[in-house]
């Protein structure tokens, strides 16, 4: 099982030094899923999606009793933010996994769930790459993005990309029946595994 929230506009603020004077300019910043302030201020640790990264039970550390027919539920998303350096746009794009927002429900650690709630990481990072792709009109200098309002035209995409997602997170968990149908189950993860084998990180 798959969980979103919700997505938060913020403002980063740049300082650059010229001729002496201090210049505040205000920067996007959009972030899925959680507030990151409101994460630090819970303890709250996540992980960024890589071909390395160990998945297993020890990272679902919210407890939960489930409910119903979900046995257990990932929390993981996309976020990006947006930075300036040497007045060129910085765009950087991550696709996480939160551990205390993450669960599962005692007695059900069964490999194949396991296997199913990776998969949904794995979406997460599919998306990721996605997006990472359509933020390279977007790295240019400082003048050229704000003077082509190109901060509305990121968010429209990020919302593209983010309602893309969540559709395909719900498509897999309804085909595979939340993991629970063998023979679908194996067939996204081979799809999926085809999928990352395909895209550029």
């Amino acid at each position: 099982m798959y969980s979103n929230i919700y997505c938060y506009l913020g403002a980063v603020l740049v300082v650059l030094k010229s001729m002496k004077k201090i210049f505040i300019i205000p920067i996007l910043l959009i972030s899925l899923m959680l507030n990151e302030l409101s994460l630090a201020a819970q303890g709250t640790k996540k992980i960024f999606w890589s071909e390395s990264q160990q998945f297993d039970w020890g990272m679902f550390k919210e407890k939960r009793a489930g409910y119903g027919f979900i046995k257990a539920m990932t929390h993981s998303g996309i976020s990006y933010e947006v930075d300036v350096k040497e007045g060129l746009i910085v765009l950087n794009v991550e696709a996480y996994f939160i551990y205390g927002k993450s669960w599962v429900m005692k007695g059900y650690k069964k490999p194949h769930l396991l296997a199913h709630e990776k998969i949904h990481f794995d979406i997460s990072e599919i998306f990721k790459r996605r997006l990472d792709k359509l933020c390279d009109r977007y790295r240019v200098d400082y003048d050229t993005f704000i003077k082509r309002d190109y901060q509305e035209a990121l968010q429209r995409d990020f919302d593209i990309i983010f309602d893309e997602m969540d559709e395909y997170q719900r498509e897999y968990d309804g085909d595979t029946s939340h993991g629970t149908i063998s023979f679908k189950q194996k067939k996204w993860e081979k799809d999926i595994r085809e999928a990352l084998k395909n895209t550029n990180r």
